[in-house]
């Protein structure tokens, strides 16, 4: 089930892990780009755009033109840890690179970095070792017979 969430209140922005070639109509010269998203939390009415790179400049100026084509500015900008604008990834306490905070204060709006995901343990046969099961145990599903 998804997550209910309030019109207006977030909008989630991060580049697209891909880049995309764009061709100048004047030279017929191919860049590559960085592809931008932003997308409201409630309608997932997306807006995308591209620039030359992923440098802090780009990152602010797609954020002021996502706010323009929304028509106003969310309680809330979600981001990824993307370097820029996120100066310390953390679980509790982000980091938030000062001109991406004074974006956010000239905006009127905060800025909510995502949480960095938590590593999955592997059930793996060495962890079982360090628990004291034997190989054969950490590798079979039952060490019971089924009589």
């Amino acid at each position: 089930m998804w997550p209910a969430h309030v019109a207006g209140e977030k909008l989630f922005v991060d580049y697209a892990g891909t880049t995309i070639d764009i061709v100048d109509a004047a030279t017929g010269e191919v860049h590559a780009c960085q592809l931008f998203v932003a997308a409201l939390g409630a309608s997932s009415f997306t807006y995308a755009e591209a620039t030359f790179t992923q440098t802090l400049p780009d990152w602010i100026g797609s954020h002021t033109r996502a706010f323009v084509f929304y028509g106003g500015v969310p309680a809330m900008v979600v981001s990824d840890n993307l370097k820029s604008g996120v100066t310390k990834a953390c679980f509790y306490e982000p980091g938030v690179n000062r001109a991406y905070a004074e974006m956010a204060v000239h905006y009127d709006t905060a800025i909510v970095p995502a949480r960095p995901r938590k590593r999955r343990r592997s059930r793996s046969p060495c962890r079982s070792r360090r628990a004291g099961l034997s190989p054969s145990c950490a590798t079979s599903g039952s060490s019971r017979s089924s009589s």
